[in-house]
């Protein structure tokens, strides 16, 4: 967690030495002195921080594939926070953004968060904010990146399956006994045991519950 003493989070930052591990937060800021003051948050907090000056350096050195969070201001020398969010967007990077802005209006506001902004904080803030903001940031990024790799793992027990397999998983995630899928296949019911135990196997489930709730995750 992002806290202000004893961070559970590796220090690496304080060395220099940050690991993938590490929560990267990725600030897109003009202002030097901003800029100083979350690199400050980073050794406070245990977490990687990233500053970017301009459109152009973001997009040239920015790591979607990290944990972590964006800090976004909304004026920037070479265009707008909005035109960074839409570009994620479009990217369909997910990493969760803070908007920050002291000017900002209200309809730029309701923007950001249309195009996914999960926060957003006034300029001058307060640092007790900020850190709570990238703490939910972080911790939603954390919860949605185990989602992804979870549901990624589920599809790839399930293409193991041959299209036989496939077939036989379909019905007994239905309710269909082991002689309904025999008669409904044209195939003996021995045979449909050894497909169902093939299914089982492969998709590493324990029980038919645990395949149905299996398959309901990766079709929902």
């Amino acid at each position: 967690m992002l806290v202000k003493s004893t961070p559970t989070l590796e220090r690496s930052s304080v060395t220099g030495l940050e690991t993938p591990s590490t929560p990267l937060v990725s600030v897109l800021e003009d202002e030097p002195a901003i800029q100083a003051l979350f690199r400050n948050i980073g050794r406070i907090a245990g977490v990687e921080v990233a500053t970017f000056g301009t459109i152009g350096q973001f997009e040239a050195g920015f790591d979607c594939d990290r944990v972590g969070c964006i800090v976004l201001d909304l004026n920037l020398p070479d265009g707008s926070g909005i035109d960074v969010l839409e570009r994620l967007s479009q990217q369909e990077c997910h990493v969760p953004v803070i908007f920050m802005s002291g000017i900002a209006r209200v309809s730029e506001a309701v923007e950001a968060f249309r195009l996914g902004s999960l926060d957003f904080v006034e300029k001058p803030f307060d640092l007790d904010t900020m850190l709570a903001a990238l703490n939910r940031a972080i911790e939603t990024d954390r919860k949605r990146r185990n989602s992804s790799a979870g549901l990624r793992e589920v599809r790839r027990r399930f293409d193991r399956l041959s299209p036989r397999e496939t077939e036989v998983m379909e019905l007994v995630v239905q309710g269909a006994a082991n002689k309904e899928v025999a008669a409904h296949l044209g195939l003996s019911p021995k045979t449909i045991e050894v497909h169902r135990a093939n299914v089982m196997r492969k998709t590493e489930a324990q029980s038919v519950a645990e395949l149905v709730r299996m398959h309901v995750r990766l079709t929902s």
